[in-house]
């Protein structure tokens, strides 16, 4: 059995084969700008906005919230874009996204413009995270698809790593870190309108049966893994440096653990080597279990430096890899019109994301943060009762 996770028809030769490492290069960049900045780093400067604008924990998770309802309003349409007119116009529309909004973020005066800066951002990886599944299928060679998935996929970790560092610099004034994050996300969008090959649309009649196969059973324990496992990382990437403030009450040890949080994500990029050599069973058993013990350990192990750097590169490690692994589990479903089927696996994770932060708010004032991440855990090391293919 092929462990190569896209698609049954070779890549589209038309004179861009040669461009492939570029193309790998500007698609990890957007995803480090959309996913690592401006989806993800909203929990980072969480105590400071917390403070600044004098927010509830339930107004806190209805705000996180918000970033991951912009991505569920997104990321239908840069799988249609995708399908119907090629894949660059999504992905350059979803850099537009972030840019825009973490610039909203950066100059927002109140809670409700804030929370408008988090939708706009969130709605970016929605658009141009999805069409990239249709960039490797046209444009990669089918040996070299895991590999190339794997490495975009690790945009991720650096978009996290690079944050911590400029919040230390930043310090109390988050607002220059996020004007910052604007900045880059507009010179990376930039890049990818110019190196990413235009595309052409998918047959309307192919598409409508990948929407109608979104209904088979195969599908069934793909699209319930990605649900639960968007609600239980959720917590986590959310909660997590404010569980370390509360516990520790040492803001530069909690931007350290982001940092190391960050570095261990980028060790995503070989999640396809990971897939090829153990398969995809294998691999997702292990990773799952490892989640869930990075968040369940991390209360449990605030009194050592150790632990909580250990707990930050198992889960970064662990949720770069796992998203990889479910994007090529979608991939080996949803063969003729990939980010159709991508598309919606990371609608249904992004949709527990986004429930996530609000049950989180809600139960945190109920049973505490160190309840709510062992809870959390055990549930994400339950995800390997599903079944997976090998």
């Amino acid at each position: 059995m092929t462990r190569h996770f896209i698609s049954s028809s070779h890549a589209e030769h038309n004179g861009l084969a040669a461009s492939t490492g570029s193309v790998t290069a500007a698609g990890l960049a957007i995803v480090a700008v959309t996913y690592g900045l401006a989806r993800y780093c909203f929990g980072l400067f969480l105590p400071d906005i917390r403070l600044e604008f004098g927010l509830s924990t339930e107004m806190i998770g209805l705000i996180a919230g918000a970033s991951y309802l912009g991505y569920l309003a997104a990321t239908f349409a840069g799988s249609w874009l995708s399908t119907a007119i090629g894949p660059r116009l999504p992905i350059v529309l979803g850099g537009l996204a972030a840019a825009s909004g973490m610039a909203i973020i950066a100059v927002s005066p109140d809670p409700w413009i804030l929370a408008l800066g988090v939708f706009i951002a969130g709605t970016s990886p929605g658009l141009s995270y999805p069409p990239f599944s249709d960039v490797i299928v046209r444009h990669t060679e089918l040996p070299r698809q895991n590999s190339v998935y794997a490495w975009i996929n690790s945009g991720t970790g650096f978009g996290v790593a690079f944050a911590g560092p400029l919040a230390l610099f930043a310090g109390e004034n988050w607002r220059l870190a996020w004007l910052t994050f604007a900045v880059l996300a507009l010179a990376v969008t930039v890049w990818n309108m110019f190196t990413l090959p235009g595309g052409s649309a998918r047959p309307v009649s192919s598409a409508a049966g990948s929407v109608r196969y979104l209904f088979h059973k195969a599908a069934r324990p793909l699209f319930a893994a990605a649900l639960l496992f968007g609600v239980l990382t959720a917590v986590f990437w959310t909660y997590a440096v404010e569980l370390l403030w509360t516990l520790t009450g040492n803001p530069r040890d909690a931007v350290l653990f982001w940092i190391v949080l960050g570095i261990a994500g980028v060790t995503g990029c070989f999640a396809g080597g990971l897939v090829n050599r153990w398969g995809l069973r294998r691999t997702y058993l292990v990773l799952a279990l490892a989640v869930g013990a990075a968040i369940g350990a991390l209360p449990l192990m605030i009194g050592t430096r150790l632990g909580i750097y250990l707990s930050a590169a198992c889960f970064g490690t662990g949720f770069i890899v796992m998203t990889a692994l479910f994007g090529m589990w979608s991939m080996r479903i949803f063969r003729e019109t990939p980010s159709i089927g991508f598309g919606f696996t990371f609608f249904l994770l992004s949709l527990g994301q986004g429930l996530g932060p609000v049950i989180g708010g809600f139960m945190i004032p109920v049973i505490g943060h160190s309840a709510l991440f062992v809870a959390a855990g055990l549930l994400c090391c339950g995800l390997t009762l599903f079944k997976i293919p090998e």
